[in-house]
């Protein structure tokens, strides 16, 4: 491995930013070692939950979800995934095996209701030679985010102190986005002892089979990310890191490497991966290495932190900040154009002209620069320019 790939993570020595999350990705030992193999910096175990029935997973419990048509679409990934289906004395077998023969770090993962069971099983899995503890306080199909979403920080200031009092390795919370304030959230982890901010865990939605009149997969609500949850984690990742001291490490939404290295520009101390594992396999992580490396190389980077947090503070404009001076326009390559009207009939500014003669489009003095038309040209004769 590179050494300029290494990341001090609240007193962790990674070797890579690159973290995989909690999930079925690093259930047992053979999926850990893969992760090794490839050159994760960590692994977060699958949880390990307190409730019984959260050790079970039904069949089907995923799904992608393609909507849209043409160049206007989305993907999600849909889930109902559970927790880690066997003993909390076997999870720590299977930390020791980990331990014993691989060289990533371990993080384990538990998730409880009650303060005695956060400090057993904290005990438990850092006398198995866990690294770290990521105490799973987001899952979206948790009692705790499912029914009481509007006391998880009074849940996070109770639970975080018992397992800080109960080991003496790093103690890092998991946030889950369903919250009114992430930043107020993020200050209540640190005052109450949080080691690290995981932000963040998925969503808990829902999509409906219309014909049979069902939702889908299980039948109720289910956890949902994709590509575009990127958006929401950077914009409060950026907020967090100039107003918490804690690390953070982003989660959500990563398939490629240049989400690897946002971010890290956003702040983020560690980056999670999940779902490219699942759609690519473990051999993805050296290519997002590889990504990695390569920004770095090309900006002159001799460490991650020499641009960790870059793209925040004042880089980033408030609403009084915004320059709202119009300042380009739309311009049309007659040689491209080929008169689809595309263009034409989405304008909602009729600023776009239609020369039936050329059978070409053309901007007029109406054109407002809103800069939407090049989005949607097909053939990518539209581009904006300067007034």
């Amino acid at each position: 491995m590179d050494e300029r790939l290494k990341v001090n993570y609240a007193g962790l020595e990674l070797r890579s930013p690159i973290i995989l999350a909690s999930s079925g990705i690093t259930k047992a030992y053979e999926n850990v070692a893969k992760a090794d193999k490839y050159g994760a910096g960590a692994v977060v175990l699958k949880t390990k939950f307190e409730e019984e029935l959260m050790a079970h997973s039904p069949t089907p419990r995923f799904t992608i979800i393609r909507r849209g048509k043409g160049d206007y679409t989305s993907t999600t990934n849909m889930s109902y995934e559970q927790g880690y289906e066997f003993s909390i004395d076997d999870y720590c077998d299977e930390i020791r095996r980990m331990k014993a023969d691989l060289e990533i770090k371990v993080i384990a993962s538990i998730g409880c209701s009650t303060k005695e069971c956060w400090a057993e099983w904290a005990k438990k899995v850092e006398a198995a030679g866990a690294d770290a503890i990521e105490m799973n306080l987001s899952c979206p199909h948790s009692d705790y985010v499912m029914g009481n979403t509007g006391r998880i920080n009074d849940f996070i200031a109770e639970m975080t102190p018992v397992v800080k009092g109960a080991v003496s390795i790093p103690v890092f919370t998991k946030m889950t986005p369903q919250i009114e304030n992430p930043v107020f959230t993020a200050k209540v982890m640190e005052a109450a002892g949080s080691d690290g901010i995981t932000a963040f865990s998925r969503c808990l939605g829902m999509d409906i089979d219309i014909e049979n009149q069902v939702p889908v997969l299980h039948g109720g609500y289910g956890g949902h990310g994709g590509p575009w949850s990127i958006h929401y984690a950077l914009r409060w990742i950026s907020d967090m890191y100039t107003k918490t001291e804690l690390p953070i490490s982003g989660c959500g939404g990563v398939v490629e490497g240049d989400d690897i290295v946002k971010y890290i520009l956003a702040g983020s101390t560690t980056v999670q991966v999940c779902f490219l594992i699942y759609t690519y396999g473990y051999s993805i992580i050296e290519k997002l290495n590889e990504g990695l490396l390569a920004y770095m190389d090309k900006h002159g980077y001799k460490s991650v932190e020499d641009f960790r947090g870059i793209v925040t503070g004042s880089k980033i404009k408030m609403l009084k900040d915004v320059d709202r001076t119009k300042t380009l326009i739309a311009s049309i390559d007659e040689n491209l154009c080929v008169g689809c009207g595309r263009c034409t009939d989405i304008c909602i500014f009729d600023g776009i002209s239609f020369d039936p003669e050329k059978k070409k489009a053309f901007i007029n003095a109406k054109c407002d620069g809103c800069a939407l038309c090049p989005c949607f040209c097909p053939r990518k004769a539209i581009s904006m320019v300067k007034r």
